[in-house]
Order: C-alpha cells, then structure tokens, then sequence
C-alpha cells in the first residue's frame, strides 16, 4: 500500500492512489511511506521522483559495513524497527530514502510510530516538513523502545521474585533469564542501529541545522535508553549469579544427603559383613538369640549416627 503526504493550501492530505502522483507537485509532497509494497510500486516511485529506494530484500543482502547507500542529493540506509509479537521481540527491517524536501519509507510492518506520525501530520495542527517526519518517526521509535525495555524490566523483577519465592530452582527459571538476556542484546542491538542511522543521516549536506540540533537530542534519548538496557544487563547477571549459587547450593545438600544416608547403612552393612562371614567358629552361630542380637545391633547404629549427625547439625 502506497500512502503519499502532500500539501494542500495550508493543511496536508493523505491519498493511497499512487495515480495522484502526475497531477501533484512535487514540492508539496513530504513524505511517501510504502507497506507492503510490489515491484510496480518501487518502479514508479523511482521512476517519479528519479531517486533510488530500498526494499526489504535489499536490505536484507546489503552488507553491515554498507547498510546505507549516498548519492549526490539523496541518501538511502534501512535500520531494524524491534516489534512485540507474544512474548518474543522480533527486528523489523525499515528503509529510509532521505532528499531534502522528500522522505520516502518502505517497511513490512505497521508500526505505531508511523501511525501515529501520520496522525500528527493531518491533524493541520503543525506544518510539516519531510525532516519533521524523520524526527517524528525516530522520536515516537525511540519512546516506543524505551517502553519495550521497560516491559523487559518489569519481567526481570518478576523472575527475581520467582526466585525468591520458589522452594527449588527450575529449567523454566533458568529458560526465562536466556529469554530476557536475549531480548535485551536485541534492544540493545536495535538502539545502536538507530544511532548508526541518525549518524549516516548527520552526515548529509541537505539536513537543516534545526534538524541537525534535534536529532543530537534524539541521540540523548536513545543514550538514556542503552543506560537502561546496561542497567536491566547488571541486574540479569546478578540473577544468574544467585541462581548458581543456588543450584551449587542445592548439588551440595543433595551430595550431604546422600553421605548421610550411605553412612546410615555403613554400620549395619558391616555388622552384617562380620556375621556373613563363612567361618566354623563364630561365637554367636549357635547362640538363640544371636539373630535378633545382631538385627538390635544393626538398629542401635543407625540411631547412634542419626544422633551424632543430629548434633552435629547435619540433619
């Protein structure tokens, strides 16, 4: 789907027709965002405005240390947009192709950020400008993933107070914190991406010094974010240090237990190794109570080293 923002007196419309195109000007045109967009979509843009984009697939085989491309008055880069899908958060590819007067987007996805962008920009409250929209884009992207670290928070204080509250430690405990850490290499991965790309943005000779300014401060944000997410990464290894501490804690019960029980039966077993023995002569082989003498013996034993590791502290 084609969305095209062009002005018109002093307000902007929005027209998904992409025939509107050969009657409008093209100064009034600020933004064109592209949503699950074919081929025939991306020619005409092209052909239009005589620029190149970027699809997803571009994208996708573009090398990292050339995930954006210059040219003499327009710049194309794509970056990760991270969405909630259930419990996973998954990386989004959108690409922005940036000319002084014109910012065209293409993405996949129906993010909120760009919904809301839209929203700001026919209410007829502000005059747009396609850097306007950048910044609006980025801006309402980076609160949007401080509000994902945030729920990355409170499911980290939940798994702390699971293990608090539950008796023994558990492989969903364990699964959980590799969820989170996961999750929190993605935002971070995800607003480091989005510094890359206001800096690739910086670098262009067609930005305004008001929009150079603003973004400087959108990089702030997303420093404040990275801070948070650093912070969530201290809590995670703390967990995980108290969390085998635990396990050794409990390995070591398990293993003194087991002591326990095998110094229980040592006693006996040797009474019973001793009256075993296939001697003629034992001085209690012929005796009639040599039996129960020898299960009372074997009794005596276990209740002398119940009480003994009792005092100890043991048990």
């Amino acid at each position: 789907m084609i969305s095209i923002y062009h002005k018109v007196n002093d307000h902007f419309e929005m027209s998904n027709d992409a025939a509107i195109l050969a009657v409008l000007k093209t100064e009034n045109i600020i933004w064109v965002d592209l949503l699950g967009w074919n081929e025939e979509d991306e020619k005409l843009i092209e052909k239009h405005f005589k620029l190149e984009i970027m699809n997803t697939q571009e994208s996708v085989e573009i090398e990292q240390s050339a995930r954006y491309v210059e040219y003499d008055d327009h710049i194309v880069s794509h970056s990760n947009f991270v969405t909630r899908q259930g419990l996973s958060y998954v990386p989004k590819i959108v690409s922005f192709t940036v000319e002084k007067n014109l910012l065209i987007t293409t993405r996949d996805y129906d993010f909120r950020s760009f919904a809301e962008t839209s929203k700001k920009i026919l209410s007829g409250n502000q005059k747009f400008t396609s850097s306007d929209v950048l910044l609006n884009i980025l801006d309402t992207r980076i609160a949007n993933d401080a509000d994902l670290v945030e729920d990355l928070t409170k499911g980290i204080s939940e798994l702390s107070k699971s293990i608090v509250s539950d008796k023994h430690t558990s492989r969903p405990l364990i699964l959980k914190l590799n969820a989170l850490r996961e999750n929190l290499m993605l935002m971070m991965q995800n607003c480091l991406d989005k510094k890359l790309l206001i800096s690739v943005i910086k670098k262009t000779s067609f930005i305004n010094q008001k929009t150079d300014k603003e973004l400087d401060i959108s990089v702030k944000d997303l420093e404040s974010v990275i801070d948070y997410i650093r912070f969530n990464f201290d809590r995670l290894d703390y967990i995980d240090s108290t969390l085998n501490n635990l396990i050794t804690y409990e390995q070591n019960n398990s293993i003194k237990l087991f002591t326990i029980v095998s110094l229980f039966f040592m006693p006996p077993m040797l009474i019973a190794s001793i009256y075993g023995m296939n001697f003629h002569i034992l001085p209690e082989l012929k005796w009639e109570y040599g039996y129960p003498f020898a299960l009372v013996l074997m009794l005596l034993t276990v209740v002398f080293t119940f009480i003994y590791f009792k005092r100890k502290r043991w048990l």
